[in-house]
């Protein structure tokens, strides 16, 4: 059971919790998941002043939250608001088997056009399309 996902490629377009907390969990039954994080801020999560381990997240120490939602994930820093980005995550896509999202729509363009893709290849996961 722990290497159910083995061959199966998942670009998680994310942020907050149930949508990152699932794609871990589908990390650990060996999925590969790459998670698309803005290259400045990251995940919102990532700001959270939360359960640490150490001195507190602002100086230093460890976020317990974030470690837990991106365990098993590649990260890559790839700005949504710009075209270059906008085609790296399209460029992304053509590789995967699944994409899950909770960004909507609306505010990013490169999460419409991969949600309505007409591509039989790729399984889609949205709270939004």
């Amino acid at each position: 059971m722990s290497e159910m996902l083995k061959d199966v490629k998942i670009l998680e377009l994310a942020h907050w919790v149930a949508t990152p907390s699932a794609c871990a969990m589908l990390a650990d039954i060996r999925a590969e998941v790459v998670k698309v994080e803005h290259p400045e801020t990251g995940d919102a999560v990532r700001s959270l002043n939360v359960s640490t381990r150490g001195t507190g997240t602002h100086t230093g120490g460890l976020n317990t939250v974030l470690e837990q939602l991106t365990r098993g994930k590649q990260s890559m820093g790839i700005n949504l608001e710009v075209a270059e980005g906008q085609e790296t995550v399209r460029s992304l896509a053509a590789t995967i088997d699944v994409l899950v999202t909770n960004l909507t729509p609306r505010r990013h363009s490169a999460t419409a056009s991969l949600t309505k893709t007409s591509s039989p290849s790729i399984r889609k996961s949205s709270t939004w399309s």
